[in-house]
Order: structure tokens, then sequence, then C-alpha cells
């Protein structure tokens, strides 16, 4: 195991995410964390907010991979590996970072950064799963939150230390294996592969290849992948 773990639990909180990042300007190293049972005024992605109830997992922790700023994209990659691979075969990944359960999502995650010029400082990572609420989700995950937030915890470690000992590329191919069929229709292109930053590449206008590396990106004309 890389770190070990050290999780505060907290009935209520607005954000473990804000929390968190407290906890990291102090010093906090890798595996501090932070569990709300209940959030109330989380953030996903580009600020949305993401609120979670009674049941659901939210939480947040620390990594200090002191690694190049142009890595945090195979990070966030690997933390839904981690997600995917604790939910089991039903799970599909989506770019950036979004977990799929019977065509719904079910999980998020949200990554906050510290530099010192390019070198990564600090990553605050943030994962919200709806492990009570999440269409089909009981049955695909087989377990109660706690139970599930273990299991995710050993994977993230897991996904972790294999990153930092033999690079990406395995969890690239992994991911792969868990998203769109190469072709796929989004709303920034036709879907052609995950390069080895993180980054989406799509097929756009005139066959040219374009690489992503930040944004909202969903199915085109389907509805149900486009929330956060």
């Amino acid at each position: 195991m890389p770190f070990d773990w050290d999780i505060e639990v907290f009935e209520t909180l607005s954000s473990t995410q804000d929390l968190c990042k407290e906890r990291a300007v102090a010093g906090a190293g890798e595996g501090a964390g932070v569990q709300a049972i209940c959030q109330s005024a989380g953030r996903g992605r580009r600020g949305r907010v993401w609120f979670s109830g009674q049941g659901n997992l939210t939480f947040s922790f620390v990594l200090r991979p002191g690694c190049d700023v142009s890595l945090i994209g195979q990070i966030s990659v690997l933390m839904g590996v981690a997600l995917a691979r604790t939910i089991g075969d039903g799970a599909v990944l989506k770019w950036p970072n979004d977990v799929f359960v019977s065509g719904k999502k079910c999980a998020g995650v949200l990554i906050d950064s510290d530099l010192d010029g390019r070198r990564v400082r600090w990553l605050v990572v943030g994962i919200g799963v709806n492990t009570a609420n999440a269409p089909d989700m009981g049955m695909a995950l087989g377990i109660e939150r706690d139970g599930f937030l273990g299991r995710l915890l050993e994977q993230i470690a897991v996904c972790y230390e294999g990153w930092r000992a033999r690079g990406f590329e395995e969890f690239r191919e992994e991911w792969l294996g868990r998203t769109y069929a190469k072709g796929t229709k989004l709303n920034a292109g036709l879907f052609e592969t995950l390069d080895g930053f993180g980054n989406l590449v799509v097929r756009g206008g005139q066959n040219r290849l374009q690489t992503i590396s930040a944004g909202d990106v969903y199915l085109k004309d389907c509805d149900d992948v486009a929330g956060d």
C-alpha cells in the first residue's frame, strides 16, 4: 500500500472537497480524507451542485504525487478505473471521469490541484457514488455504502501504486475496454481513443483528429449521459 488511509467521518458537511482542501493546505499527507454521511453543497465539475443524501457515498482525499501537471489527466483516469473495478462488470466509463450503470450516471470524480510551477504539490480527489438511489445500483454493487467504500479504497491504492510503479498504459487500456466503441458519436466528434496523458481524442470535421483535455463530453442526442 502506498499510504495509510485516515478518513474523518462527519454526519453533515457542506462540502467534503472544501474541507479536504483545507487539510491539504495544512500539510495532510496522502490518504488523509473526509467523508460526509450527508453533504449539502458539494460540487461537481464546472461548479455544478452535487447533493448527496443519506445512504450515498461522498468523500474526498489527498494525494501528493509530485508529478508534472500534464499527468493529472492520468490520475483522473485511474480514479475512474478504480470505481469501475469496485462496481463490477456493469460499470461503463465516460470521459473524463463519470461512471454509468444501465445507462444512468451513478458516480463521478472531481479533482482540485495545487501547483508549484509545473509540479503538482497536492491533489484533492472528490468521489461521489449514488449507492442508495442510482438506478440498478443495488444489483450492480451488491453492497452497502461503508462496505463499498472499503473496497473502493483498496482499488484506489492498488491503481495508484501500480501507476507509480509501472506507468499509465495498462490503466489506459482498461479504461478503453469500459468506454464507448470507436466511432461513437459524441457532441465533440467521433470517439477515437484516449491518449497517453488521459486526454480524449475525437475525429472531427474533415476527418481531423482533435485532442480534448477539458470540457463536457457526452453521447450525441442522448440526454441520459449529459447530467452531472
